[in-house]
Protein backbone atom coordinates (compact mmCIF):
# COMPACT_ATOMS: atom_id res chain seq x y z
CA UNK A 1 0.00 0.00 0.00
CA UNK A 2 2.76 2.39 0.85
CA UNK A 3 4.20 1.80 -2.58
CA UNK A 4 1.33 2.63 -4.29
CA UNK A 5 0.62 5.80 -2.28
CA UNK A 6 4.59 7.08 -3.56
CA UNK A 7 3.98 6.18 -6.90
CA UNK A 8 0.78 7.90 -7.08
CA UNK A 9 2.41 11.10 -5.01
CA UNK A 10 5.79 10.95 -7.92
CA UNK A 11 3.19 11.30 -10.56
CA UNK A 12 1.04 14.24 -9.12
CA UNK A 13 4.24 15.95 -8.07
CA UNK A 14 5.67 15.20 -11.70
CA UNK A 15 2.17 15.75 -13.72
CA UNK A 16 2.38 19.38 -11.71
CA UNK A 17 5.89 20.36 -12.56
CA UNK A 18 7.39 22.67 -15.10
CA UNK A 19 8.97 22.14 -17.93
CA UNK A 20 12.31 24.02 -18.50
CA UNK A 21 13.79 25.62 -21.53
CA UNK A 22 15.94 27.64 -23.29
CA UNK A 23 19.50 28.50 -22.74
CA UNK A 24 21.39 28.04 -19.85
CA UNK A 25 23.35 31.05 -17.79
CA UNK A 26 24.73 30.50 -14.09
CA UNK A 27 24.03 34.27 -14.09
CA UNK A 28 20.38 33.94 -14.19
CA UNK A 29 19.21 34.35 -10.74
CA UNK A 30 20.48 37.97 -10.69
CA UNK A 31 17.98 38.61 -13.33
CA UNK A 32 14.85 36.35 -11.04
CA UNK A 33 12.84 39.85 -10.08
CA UNK A 34 11.59 40.42 -13.62
CA UNK A 35 9.90 36.87 -13.27
CA UNK A 36 8.59 37.29 -9.89
CA UNK A 37 7.68 40.89 -11.67
CA UNK A 38 5.46 39.36 -14.40
CA UNK A 39 3.91 37.24 -12.09
CA UNK A 40 2.89 39.55 -9.38
CA UNK A 41 1.89 41.76 -12.71
CA UNK A 42 -0.48 38.70 -13.95
CA UNK A 43 -1.71 36.88 -10.87
CA UNK A 44 -2.88 39.95 -9.39
CA UNK A 45 -4.57 41.04 -12.30
CA UNK A 46 -3.00 44.56 -12.48
CA UNK A 47 -1.93 43.98 -15.99
CA UNK A 48 -4.05 41.49 -16.98
CA UNK A 49 -8.02 41.48 -17.29
CA UNK A 50 -9.15 38.65 -14.79
CA UNK A 51 -10.06 35.55 -15.83
CA UNK A 52 -8.57 36.37 -19.59
CA UNK A 53 -5.56 34.94 -21.14
CA UNK A 54 -2.71 38.00 -21.16
CA UNK A 55 0.66 38.11 -22.18
CA UNK A 56 2.90 40.85 -19.92
CA UNK A 57 6.35 41.37 -19.75
CA UNK A 58 9.35 42.63 -17.09
CA UNK A 59 12.70 43.11 -17.19
CA UNK A 60 15.22 43.56 -14.73
CA UNK A 61 18.81 45.04 -15.50
CA UNK A 62 22.31 44.77 -13.98
CA UNK A 63 25.64 46.16 -13.96
CA UNK A 64 27.00 49.50 -14.41
CA UNK A 65 25.63 52.09 -17.48
CA UNK A 66 28.08 51.07 -19.67
CA UNK A 67 27.90 47.65 -18.91
CA UNK A 68 24.31 46.82 -18.78
CA UNK A 69 23.05 43.33 -18.94
CA UNK A 70 19.00 42.98 -19.43
CA UNK A 71 16.33 40.01 -19.04
CA UNK A 72 12.98 40.64 -20.35
CA UNK A 73 10.53 37.85 -19.06
CA UNK A 74 7.24 37.17 -20.98
CA UNK A 75 4.41 36.01 -19.46
CA UNK A 76 2.08 34.32 -21.43
CA UNK A 77 -1.13 32.55 -20.19
CA UNK A 78 -3.89 30.92 -22.09
CA UNK A 79 -6.69 28.19 -21.62
CA UNK A 80 -6.49 24.84 -23.13
CA UNK A 81 -9.03 22.03 -23.85
CA UNK A 82 -12.26 24.41 -23.78
CA UNK A 83 -11.86 24.96 -19.87
CA UNK A 84 -12.20 28.75 -18.59
CA UNK A 85 -10.35 30.66 -15.89
CA UNK A 86 -6.70 30.84 -14.47
CA UNK A 87 -7.32 29.27 -10.59
CA UNK A 88 -3.56 27.76 -10.44
CA UNK A 89 -1.77 31.08 -11.82
CA UNK A 90 0.17 32.12 -8.42
CA UNK A 91 1.31 28.48 -7.91
CA UNK A 92 1.76 27.31 -11.94
CA UNK A 93 4.11 30.61 -12.16
CA UNK A 94 6.07 30.26 -8.92
CA UNK A 95 6.65 26.55 -9.75
CA UNK A 96 8.34 28.01 -12.95
CA UNK A 97 10.36 30.62 -11.58
CA UNK A 98 11.74 28.32 -8.45
CA UNK A 99 12.23 24.90 -10.68
CA UNK A 100 13.41 26.44 -14.39
CA UNK A 101 14.96 30.11 -13.62
CA UNK A 102 16.42 29.48 -10.22
CA UNK A 103 16.65 25.80 -9.82
CA UNK A 104 18.10 25.01 -13.58
CA UNK A 105 19.33 28.54 -14.89
CA UNK A 106 17.23 28.39 -17.69
CA UNK A 107 15.36 31.09 -19.70
CA UNK A 108 12.35 29.81 -20.09
CA UNK A 109 9.60 27.35 -19.24
CA UNK A 110 6.00 26.01 -19.08
CA UNK A 111 3.41 24.86 -17.02
CA UNK A 112 -0.04 23.16 -18.15
CA UNK A 113 -2.66 21.67 -15.86
CA UNK A 114 -6.41 21.47 -15.81
CA UNK A 115 -6.76 23.78 -18.89
CA UNK A 116 -4.34 25.98 -18.08
CA UNK A 117 -1.22 27.13 -19.78
CA UNK A 118 1.66 29.11 -18.50
CA UNK A 119 4.78 30.12 -20.50
CA UNK A 120 7.91 32.43 -19.69
CA UNK A 121 10.52 32.79 -22.15
CA UNK A 122 12.86 34.73 -21.27
CA UNK A 123 15.74 36.65 -23.54
CA UNK A 124 18.52 38.77 -23.11
CA UNK A 125 17.79 42.33 -24.54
Amino acid sequence: MQLITLSTLFFIASALAADCSGNSNSRLEEFKEAYWSAREKMCSNSDCTYQAACTINAQKSVGSSWAKTTVVAELKRKNTGGKKGFKDCWDATEDIINQCVIGNHQLSGTWESDGQLYQFNGYFA
